[in-house]
């Protein structure tokens, strides 16, 4: 039987990634996807080193041709329509100053089509059928179990298995990694859709061009993102605790509409004589953790792992890089004569968690301390801040992030106060906490 050096689950962005980095160094994986590309997809807007992750593939120059929407930063509404803004910039590789640049919002069947077709064009074997089970020999990973289209179940070996499934999570759902865990937002529920006809900026300065992502909040947990996909059509969500979506007894699209219109003054007046131009879409439990996600002969990448909220837009930007830090783990492996005991991806697996758990405090910091969040992005932590919304979460760059830092202790010592809270009340009330507090959230710093 065929044995191939990588086998990869998903041909989303970290699948593809993943593939790509791989055949970079001469490794020829094959990717097994269930679905026909191009397929849709939530999550269209691009953090600023998304650009520099699809340029070092060769890709920057078909993106170009694209057309898709210029982002230069980030306006956040506070719930008085007041923003605070984050530009794109990169650091400058010489001299490491920060030098305005930008990036993309995309139509991510397009964007997703783009890597998976390089992936294939470059070499990678495709199969589309249905992933079944992971074969093993012990504790090993040996392959994976495929149902073909005619319905047929057939095995394939590899040297690795590399789970890019997403929020489809297929290691974590069969027990490879530690139990899956909610994660701190896992209560929220998205609804959203694409429409037509909303009012754009459209001025002169970076943070007026009509490309950038904007973010509406109302309070704690309760916001809408506006991101635009082309001249016409705009990506418009709501998140909300479920439990907000449930008592107000309206259908989604009802939902939807009630919502854009009196969630955020600034996001109300946008919207005008607009036209709903698909159907509205809910996504819920999104938010959840897998530890432990690596062992002999597989790994997970990206969503197959964790995936904490979607405000900020760091999802599709910590698939792919992780889909570099997998190549790189695998290319190791793969070169060394006679294998590796323990754990060979236990250092992917450390590096992976320095940018997960940055994102995880940016937010939480954001929701818990809003005020002195937009004191930093605005003021004198906002070079530390454009750093972390570009996404420069690996490294030295972050372990010097001053900012960064402080919100690790902001957080530590916020989540020990929900943790005493926690030990403190009814198990009923508890029960109700985010799962990152553990206990029962205190009033909303943001009033109603």
């Amino acid at each position: 039987m065929k044995k191939r050096p990588a086998i990869i689950l998903g041909g989303g962005p970290a699948g593809s990634s993943t593939a790509l980095h791989l055949l970079r160094t001469g490794i020829q994986p094959l990717i097994v996807e269930r679905q026909a590309f191009p397929r849709y997809h939530i999550g269209e807007s691009l953090s600023g080193e998304c650009r520099g992750a699809v340029r070092a593939l060769g890709l920057e120059e078909e993106m170009l041709s694209k057309n898709f929407p210029v982002k230069h930063g980030v306006n956040v509404f506070n719930p008085n329509g007041v923003p605070f803004w984050v530009e794109v910039k990169r650091r400058c590789p010489e001299t490491h100053e920060l030098i305005p640049t930008a990036t993309w919002s995309v139509v991510r069947s397009t964007y997703d089509d783009i890597l998976l077709n390089a992936a294939r064009q470059r070499g990678a074997e495709y199969m589309e059928c249905e992933a079944v089970s992971p074969l093993r020999d012990g504790d090993r990973v040996v392959g994976l179990q495929i149902r073909t289209p005619g319905g047929a179940l057939e095995d394939l070996r590899s040297e690795v298995f590399a789970d890019c499934s997403g929020q489809a999570t297929f290691l974590a759902n069969r027990g490879l990694t530690a139990p899956k865990v909610k994660g701190g937002y896992a209560n929220q529920i998205a609804v959203y859709s694409q429409l037509s006809g909303v009012i754009r900026d459209n001025g002169d300065t970076p943070s007026k061009v009509p490309g950038n992502t904007l973010i509406f909040y109302k309070e704690k947990g309760h916001w809408a993102w506006m991101i635009p996909l082309n001249d016409e059509e705009m990506s418009i969500g709501v998140v909300a605790p479920a439990s907000y979506f449930k008592k107000t007894g309206l259908d989604k699209t009802e939902y939807l509409r009630k919502e854009i219109l009196s969630l955020n003054p600034d996001l109300t007046r946008r919207i005008t004589n607009t036209n709903f131009l698909e159907e509205v879409r809910t996504t819920t439990s999104y938010s959840y953790k897998a530890d432990n996600y690596t062992g002999q002969g597989y790994l997970c990448v990206g969503d197959a792992h964790q995936f904490t909220d979607p405000i900020f837009s760091f999802g599709v930007f910590l698939s792919m890089r992780e889909g570099e830090f997998a190549a790189e783990a695998i290319g190791k492996l793969l070169g060394e004569e006679g294998g590796t005991n323990g754990n060979p991806f236990a250092h992917y697996e450390e590096v992976n968690s320095q940018g997960q758990d940055a994102v995880q405090d940016l937010i939480d910091c954001f929701w818990e301390y809003p005020l002195v969040f937009t004191r930093m992005a605005s003021g004198h932590a906002k070079d530390d801040i454009t750093d972390l919304f570009a996404g420069r979460l690996y490294g030295e760059i972050v372990e010097n992030n001053k900012s960064r830092a402080a919100m690790r202790r902001l957080m530590i010592k916020r989540r020990a106060e929900y943790a005493a809270a926690a030990a403190a009340a009814p198990r009923s009330q508890a029960m109700e906490a985010p799962a990152f507090a553990e206990a029962p959230a205190p009033a909303s710093a943001f009033g109603r």
